[in-house]
């Protein structure tokens, strides 16, 4: 038997949640960092939006047209965008993606979502 260590997670074993009505991500959550692994389907927007955490967006699959301040640019996989906090970005995309997004400090309104899934999952009475 293969003894698993503390420290080793697996993608596919985070919880799901919904960032919007399209957009799901698996999340990690650590003490000071927030790491979103991102699926947007085809035809996904991202509403533009602002929030207190630097965020680093990087494109694994696909590809999506990006708005960060005052620039909107294709992002393809392999590229990264790094949005300085509270500047407007969100995006929309044609094909789809799968990406890593990662939050310092972690994102509180996905930190609440990551939450409320959690609490779901737990069986009736248990803490």
């Amino acid at each position: 038997m293969e003894k698993k260590s503390k420290y080793l997670r697996r993608i596919e074993d985070l919880p799901l949640v919904p960032l919007t009505e399209e957009s799901k991500s698996r999340l990690l959550l650590t003490e000071r960092v927030l790491v979103s692994f991102i699926q947007n389907p085809p035809g996904c927007v991202f509403p533009v939006h602002t929030h207190p955490s630097e965020q680093i967006l990087i494109i694994l699959e696909g590809e999506e047209e990006h708005i960060c301040g005052e620039e909107t640019f294709l992002m393809k996989a392999g590229d990264v965008c790094v949005h300085p906090a509270n500047i407007p970005h969100g995006g929309q995309t044609k094909t789809g993606f799968k990406g890593i997004d990662i939050f310092c400090p972690p994102r509180e309104e996905h930190v609440q979502k990551l939450k409320q899934v959690l609490e779901k999952g737990r069986p009736p009475g248990k803490v």
